[in-house]
């Protein structure tokens, strides 16, 4: 526990975070500088500056970085709350620390997994998604978007809605060998789309494993297939024409685009004037939102590029 008094600048702190900084209270007295030098420089806040953002309601949960004595650098997490006079003036804070660095350490790690899979779906294509070990969507969202349909219809195993009604032993089958063998799962299955159309895609899903060596996730990739069930993997060279001619398909304005693009109406605007005015990112991402809406790019058997939105698979 902590108070930092605005008028006198005096600072008051318990045993417990003289422990946590690794300070013995009977050989050194809290004070602004102290504190100031055990706090990470990229981190350390002046008394203007931490009275500007107590005032602004900013400092109710800040995490930081302090660099104790011996050296060892902590994650900590602090709480404070303003104490005002009788005029409504604030004139001191107060809260509690606790150590986050095991917290900070996980975020750190989940942020460098997610760009992990973030580029490995750049380089593989397809869609990115994980399950329990049991087989049930952890990530929805997605699948939410293609479908339609709720969280609770996706993850139940037993009806499998969204999944065509002949391909669910398939699907089954597939998963129950893959759970028991503890290994990699492969199978195609139509997926019902959200306007009621049936689509088929190839699904390649590995087992995560934990410390101990159980299952602990599945990590699942899924690919938009023709109906000869080949990959759409040929490269395809859009022109602005070609987006402008598959929004007219999907019956968009340029803002529904947008909106399930994730990028700017300005963006959509730009693509369909000058592709090469555009992020290479942003571009694939107007594209993926089209081909989960039925939308394939193609070549004619003269090379040219084609745009046609399926059906049925």
């Amino acid at each position: 526990m902590w108070t930092y008094d605005f008028n006198s600048r005096d600072v008051t702190w318990s045993a417990g975070l003289y422990k946590l900084i690794g300070l013995d209270p009977a050989t050194v007295s809290a004070s602004v500088e102290l504190y100031e030098s055990l706090v990470h420089p990229e981190d350390r806040l002046t008394h203007h500056q931490i009275v500007e953002k107590a005032a602004a309601g900013e400092m109710s949960k800040r995490r930081f970085r302090i660099i104790r004595p011996d050296g060892r650098l902590l994650w900590v997490e602090s709480r404070t709350q303003r104490v005002f006079d009788r005029s409504g003036a604030m004139v001191m804070l107060c809260g509690v620390i606790q150590e986050a660095s095991a917290t900070e350490k996980l975020r750190s790690e989940n942020t460098r997994l997610d760009a992990i899979n973030k580029s490995l779906v750049e380089i593989a294509g397809g869609e990115f998604w994980r399950t329990d070990p049991d087989g049930r969507l952890l990530d929805v969202s997605g699948w939410q978007h293609f479908t339609g349909q709720s969280a609770d219809q996706l993850v139940d195993l037993d009806r499998l809605s969204a999944v065509h009604p002949d391909d669910r032993d398939t699907y089954r089958k597939a998963w129950a060998r893959g759970i028991a063998a503890r290994s990699k799962i492969e199978f195609s299955a139509r997926v019902l789309r959200h306007d009621g159309v049936y689509q088929k895609f190839l699904s390649r899903i590995v087992p995560i494993f934990d410390a101990r060596g159980n299952v602990k996730e599945w990590h699942g990739l899924s690919w938009l297939i023709d109906d000869t069930s080949t990959l759409e993997t040929a490269p395809v060279s859009l022109k602005s024409g070609h987006f402008r001619a598959a929004r007219a398909l999907l019956n968009l304005s340029g803002q529904e685009l947008a909106d399930l693009s994730d990028v700017s109406f300005s963006t959509v605007r730009r693509l369909e004037a000058d592709v090469t005015s555009v992020k290479p990112e942003s571009v694939e991402r107007v594209k993926k939102a089209m081909q989960l809406r039925g939308i394939r790019f193609g070549h004619s058997a003269e090379g040219l590029v084609t745009v046609s939105l399926t059906s049925a698979g």
